[in-house]
């Protein structure tokens, strides 16, 4: 176990309060329980309608048997120190992606960038075999199980360089999540790459330290990143997700088996409905974008694909498990 930091000290005294009114609810039988649910996706935007919809869902199914109490934008911690605490039973739900790297990432192709052509296709991938193995290792190695996942649609580019295709793209300096993979391949279509926290995007672009960022419609419209650039670049470079998990030790010890197929039929109904929506959401960023500012430019994205292949093929053959890239190939229908 990693040593336990001072957000995961603070956030199990958040959660106290949730584990005093779990009190007297078990699976053997209480009437009620109370799910801490944890994200760091903020409240607005299409999160704020996930968890508006997924309370509406789960207090219906479960006929008002399971409260929920929600933390988002990361007041209990980062995804790290929520997934401890899941490990713990200290927290009992929520919605990441970091799991994937910490718990099994030679399974985690989703995560490699202009890998799969949609969400419908990374989906297809989860639900075959790679997603059963995922399952266990999620158990075995974090306490938690998998429930579901939703969609934001593709990443795009902001910039204050103009580009359109990977040539133009050379040398731009931009900035990254800390994910290794997505690192890689953009350092081989030839980006100058910097991974930095998301809470520093801003002041790195106020101090030139990056000349663009990479992100989702969501993040774009909600930080209002007009303010710092100029152009919006359909780069679409991957599809970006949340997996919904549970921690197993709250699954088996504070549900009924009713209250089980509750949060199973309230996370596929949220889920569904995201997939509904998302595409409009989307629309309406972009919208809002366009007149906050911003110039949208569309891509040769065939280019950046081209590019950025020797990177995705090493990733490929050095980094993912046996047979994973023949289920990818099955997935996308090749």
């Amino acid at each position: 176990m990693k040593k336990t930091f001072l957000p995961l000290i603070l956030g199990a005294a958040i959660l106290s309060a949730c584990g005093e009114e779990e009190a007297g609810s078990s699976a053997e039988g209480g009437d009620t329980v109370t799910l801490s649910f944890a994200t760091t996706m903020d409240d607005s935007g299409v999160d704020k309608e996930i968890r508006e919809y997924f309370e509406e869902q789960i207090t219906e199914l479960s006929d008002g048997t399971i409260d929920m109490e929600f933390f988002m934008g990361g007041q209990i911690g980062g995804e790290r120190e929520a997934l401890e605490q899941m490990m713990l039973g200290e927290l009992d739900m929520g919605y990441n992606v970091i799991q994937a790297e910490l718990y099994y990432q030679e399974y985690n192709a989703i995560n490699i960038p202009f890998l799969f052509p949609d969400f419908e296709s990374m989906q297809r991938f989860m639900d075959g075999p790679i997603g059963d193995e995922i399952e266990r290792l999620s158990r075995e190695e974090g306490g938690i199980i998998p429930l579901g996942m939703h969609g934001y649609g593709s990443r795009w580019t902001t910039s204050n360089v103009p580009f359109s295709n990977a040539d133009e793209l050379k040398g731009l300096a931009i900035r990254m999540p800390e994910i290794e993979w997505w690192v890689d391949v953009w350092d081989e279509m030839g980006a100058l790459p910097t991974p930095i926290a998301a809470t520093e995007i801003v002041t790195a672009l106020q101090t030139g330290t990056v000349d663009a960022q990479e992100n989702f419609l969501t993040n774009i419209a909600g930080r209002q990143m007009w303010d710092y650039q100029d152009y919006l670049i359909d780069t679409e470079h991957i599809q970006f997700y949340q997996t919904w998990v549970i921690s197993e030790d709250t699954w088996e010890n504070k549900l009924n088996e009713s209250q089980q197929e509750a949060v199973e039929e309230a996370v596929q109904r949220t889920t569904d409905h995201v997939a509904e929506i998302v595409e409009e959401m989307n629309e309406e960023f972009l919208k809002e974008i366009e007149e906050g500012g911003m110039e949208i430019i569309y891509s040769d994205q065939q280019s950046f694909r081209d590019a950025a292949d020797p990177a995705i093929q090493r990733i490929i053959e050095e980094e993912l498990a046996e047979g994973v890239y023949e289920e990818v190939l099955r997935a996308i229908g090749e």
